[in-house]
């Protein structure tokens, strides 16, 4: 459960930009709680503003927006999930897997 805990970790820093030892991270507040903060209401404050450029535009549909929204919001929830405090309340990796294939699928 050491693993699914640095996966989603990991998810977390990749979309948002952020590594657990940023200077805006201390005392009580950790990457993980910053995120979990912002989920799902201010998700996209948190998320890393190059993920966002192409969709931020009068080009991007309000398809595709909403599409761009619901796949990082689903991304966030399963690094939440991954990196919960207690290993009773991660999820499996295999569970992880088609969980990333079945976000994959309906961003697509």
């Amino acid at each position: 459960m050491c693993d699914v805990y640095s996966f989603g970790i990991l998810l977390l820093e990749t979309f948002t930009g952020k590594r657990p030892t940023d200077a805006m991270f201390g005392g009580e507040l950790s990457l993980r709680e910053w995120i979990r903060k912002a989920y799902p209401t201010a998700i996209l404050d948190v998320m890393d503003i190059n993920l966002l450029k192409d969709h931020s535009t009068d080009e991007g549909t309000t398809q595709n927006i909403t599409a761009m929204h619901q796949c990082l919001s689903s991304i966030t929830e399963l690094g939440l999930l991954c990196s919960s405090h207690s290993p009773e309340e991660r999820i499996q990796m295999t569970d992880v897997v088609a969980r990333l294939q079945k976000i994959k699928m309906e961003y697509l």
